[in-house]
């Protein structure tokens, strides 16, 4: 570890006025130092004068590989198999910048404080784990919780989506329009199986019907409607 006594630059040449960048239009007077690592690097005086560059930049990798360590080792739960699943959920509803983040954060959806702790998370959710599932909010509008999310198969996954087709001219799930008998018709998908669920006289009376299927039968399909 450096210790403060042992940090001290030493002037080694005045290098004259320059240009900081050659975009810059103001020249600067800059020295080259040595540092107390042993490194030797070029400067402005007043940087080094008012203690804005302390280092080569050899203290800066010191704490970025200390911070590092820290948070690898204070939870010790990076090599579990739950720790990127925890991390993907932290980043498409935190992270602006993740692709993601769009369809999550930037539409409300948020973590729970208490799974903002990795160790949490894996508490609520490893006891439930099976291989080849996937996490899954219950209810696609609220966030990331145990109260909200279980383990799935990527088939329940496509059935509880909020998302619905473009070419659905309802507007609601199983249900579309046929012109031979200008009814609305209503359709389901179970265990890869299409079943017919009847004919009505507009989109709402049949995604009613829709959701009472889901319902009666316990499905996992996500509804047309909050009950």
């Amino acid at each position: 570890m450096l210790e403060n006594n042992q940090k001290e630059i030493i002037l080694l040449k005045d290098l004259g006025m320059l240009y900081s960048k050659e975009t810059s239009k103001q020249k600067r007077r800059f020295g080259m130092y040595k540092c107390f690592c042993g490194n030797e690097f070029k400067a402005s005086v007043s940087n080094i004068k008012n203690n804005n560059i302390n280092s080569c930049g050899c203290l800066k990798k010191e704490l970025l590989a200390k911070r590092n360590k820290l948070n690898s080792t204070t939870h010790g739960l990076t090599t579990h198999r739950l720790y990127n699943t925890w991390k993907n959920i932290i980043n498409r509803c935190n992270n602006q910048k993740s692709k993601d983040y769009k369809n999550y954060g930037g539409r409300g959806i948020k973590v729970c404080d208490r799974w903002l702790n990795v160790e949490n998370f894996i508490n609520d959710m490893f006891p439930s784990y099976k291989n080849g599932l996937t996490i899954d909010r219950e209810n696609n509008d609220l966030g990331y919780s145990k109260d909200n999310c279980r383990w799935a198969t990527k088939e329940v996954q496509h059935r509880n989506t909020r998302k619905i087709r473009k070419s659905n001219t309802s507007g609601y799930r199983g249900v579309s329009f046929y012109k031979s008998n200008n009814k609305w018709a209503v359709r389901i998908n179970v265990n890869k199986k299409d079943i017919h669920l009847g004919y009505y006289d507009n989109p709402i009376n049949g995604a009613l019907a829709y959701d009472k299927y889901v319902i009666d039968n316990n499905l996992e399909h996500t509804k047309n409607f909050e009950y």
